[in-house]
């Protein structure tokens, strides 16, 4: 076994109507092999509270296969998380070495 998992990502569209952001249902945006490390995540909120969010970190190895932004859920795990942080790209010279993802659970769950 090589450690990897598969993680399924999506994307709500948003759309405008009458002035007003609409999200839409979720569209499939396809599924990954990656690499998932758990974590816990200590921040300062802008009133100064600090926080704890819980998540992981999702690691690919080469090309992705399809763009993933921030906002765009993964679930990995039996359960979805939010990706929070802009996708960080690895690379050698023009060569893709990887990227990694990071999802936390929702503050509110």
């Amino acid at each position: 076994m090589n450690g990897r998992e598969q993680a399924a990502f999506t994307r709500r569209p948003v759309t405008m109507a009458h002035g007003r952001r609409v999200v839409g249902d979720p569209v499939e945006l396809g599924v990954m092999s990656v690499l998932v490390a758990p974590g816990t995540y200590e921040r300062q909120t802008d009133t100064g509270r600090t926080v704890t969010a819980s998540g992981y970190d999702l690691y690919l190895r080469g090309t992705p296969p399809f763009p993933v932004r921030v906002g765009d859920t993964v679930h990995v795990r039996g359960e979805t998380l939010t990706i929070i942080n802009t996708p960080e790209e690895w690379r050698r010279g023009d060569q893709y070495v990887g990227v990694q993802y990071h999802a936390e659970r929702s503050l509110d769950a």
